[in-house]
Protein backbone atom coordinates (compact mmCIF):
# COMPACT_ATOMS: atom_id res chain seq x y z
CA UNK A 1 0.00 0.00 0.00
CA UNK A 2 2.83 2.72 0.72
CA UNK A 3 4.06 2.32 -2.99
CA UNK A 4 0.77 2.85 -4.63
CA UNK A 5 0.30 6.01 -2.01
CA UNK A 6 3.74 7.00 -3.45
CA UNK A 7 2.65 6.56 -7.19
CA UNK A 8 -0.23 8.46 -6.51
CA UNK A 9 1.76 11.27 -4.91
CA UNK A 10 4.29 11.25 -7.71
CA UNK A 11 1.04 11.65 -10.33
CA UNK A 12 0.29 14.68 -8.18
CA UNK A 13 3.72 16.10 -8.33
CA UNK A 14 3.55 15.60 -12.01
CA UNK A 15 0.38 17.41 -12.41
CA UNK A 16 1.65 20.19 -9.61
CA UNK A 17 4.64 20.85 -12.18
CA UNK A 18 2.50 20.91 -14.92
CA UNK A 19 0.68 23.84 -13.30
CA UNK A 20 3.94 25.86 -12.37
CA UNK A 21 3.92 24.66 -8.43
CA UNK A 22 7.53 23.73 -8.62
CA UNK A 23 7.83 24.11 -4.84
CA UNK A 24 5.22 21.90 -4.04
CA UNK A 25 5.68 19.37 -6.81
CA UNK A 26 9.47 18.92 -5.49
CA UNK A 27 7.87 18.93 -1.65
CA UNK A 28 5.42 15.62 -2.94
CA UNK A 29 8.16 14.00 -5.08
CA UNK A 30 10.30 13.86 -2.08
CA UNK A 31 7.36 12.62 0.45
CA UNK A 32 6.31 10.05 -2.48
CA UNK A 33 9.04 7.37 -1.54
CA UNK A 34 9.16 8.33 2.13
CA UNK A 35 7.09 5.61 3.51
CA UNK A 36 8.16 2.75 1.83
CA UNK A 37 11.66 3.81 1.99
CA UNK A 38 11.20 4.45 5.91
CA UNK A 39 10.06 0.96 5.67
CA UNK A 40 12.52 -0.81 3.91
CA UNK A 41 14.75 0.60 5.63
CA UNK A 42 13.55 -0.67 9.03
CA UNK A 43 12.80 -4.12 8.13
CA UNK A 44 16.66 -4.67 8.62
CA UNK A 45 16.19 -3.77 11.73
CA UNK A 46 17.82 -6.38 14.43
CA UNK A 47 14.86 -6.78 16.70
CA UNK A 48 11.00 -6.52 16.47
CA UNK A 49 10.55 -2.85 19.05
CA UNK A 50 13.80 -1.41 17.19
CA UNK A 51 11.31 -2.29 13.64
CA UNK A 52 8.75 -0.54 15.48
CA UNK A 53 10.58 2.85 15.85
CA UNK A 54 10.41 2.63 11.92
CA UNK A 55 7.17 1.78 11.55
CA UNK A 56 6.07 4.79 13.62
CA UNK A 57 8.10 7.27 11.50
CA UNK A 58 6.64 5.18 8.37
CA UNK A 59 3.06 6.77 10.38
CA UNK A 60 4.18 10.06 10.86
CA UNK A 61 5.60 10.32 7.26
CA UNK A 62 2.25 9.35 5.86
CA UNK A 63 0.12 12.02 8.25
CA UNK A 64 3.10 14.90 7.27
CA UNK A 65 1.69 13.58 3.53
CA UNK A 66 -1.94 13.76 4.59
CA UNK A 67 -1.45 17.46 5.92
CA UNK A 68 0.11 18.12 2.69
CA UNK A 69 -3.03 16.89 0.33
CA UNK A 70 -5.56 18.51 2.65
CA UNK A 71 -3.58 21.97 2.48
CA UNK A 72 -3.24 21.72 -1.37
CA UNK A 73 -7.03 21.03 -1.62
CA UNK A 74 -7.59 23.82 0.45
CA UNK A 75 -5.76 26.14 -2.20
CA UNK A 76 -7.28 24.44 -5.07
CA UNK A 77 -3.94 22.76 -6.18
CA UNK A 78 -5.27 19.35 -6.21
CA UNK A 79 -9.02 17.84 -7.19
CA UNK A 80 -11.61 17.55 -4.74
CA UNK A 81 -11.84 13.97 -6.02
CA UNK A 82 -8.05 13.25 -5.55
CA UNK A 83 -7.76 14.66 -2.26
CA UNK A 84 -10.69 12.42 -0.90
CA UNK A 85 -9.47 9.66 -2.80
CA UNK A 86 -5.83 9.91 -1.07
CA UNK A 87 -7.08 10.72 2.26
CA UNK A 88 -8.91 7.81 2.38
CA UNK A 89 -5.56 5.84 1.48
CA UNK A 90 -3.35 7.59 4.05
CA UNK A 91 -6.46 7.44 6.80
CA UNK A 92 -6.02 3.26 5.46
CA UNK A 93 -2.28 3.18 5.70
CA UNK A 94 -2.05 5.19 8.69
CA UNK A 95 -4.38 2.90 10.76
CA UNK A 96 -2.33 -0.03 9.40
CA UNK A 97 1.11 1.20 10.50
CA UNK A 98 -0.25 2.07 14.15
CA UNK A 99 -1.61 -1.81 14.42
CA UNK A 100 1.48 -3.25 13.12
CA UNK A 101 3.46 -1.20 15.19
CA UNK A 102 1.56 -1.95 18.50
CA UNK A 103 1.77 -5.82 17.26
CA UNK A 104 5.95 -5.49 16.62
CA UNK A 105 6.32 -3.60 20.40
CA UNK A 106 4.06 -6.64 21.75
CA UNK A 107 5.78 -9.09 20.12
CA UNK A 108 9.34 -7.70 21.51
CA UNK A 109 8.39 -7.69 24.93
CA UNK A 110 9.90 -10.21 27.51
CA UNK A 111 7.64 -12.85 28.14
CA UNK A 112 5.44 -12.61 31.77
CA UNK A 113 7.05 -15.20 34.16
CA UNK A 114 4.17 -17.53 35.84
CA UNK A 115 5.33 -18.93 39.17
Amino acid sequence: MATEIGHRVADVADHLDSRGQVSFARQFRDLSYRVSGILAEGSSSPSKPEFALFVGRARAATLEIANLVIFLAERELIAEDDEAQLVNMLKRESKMLENFRQSLERAGEPEAVVA
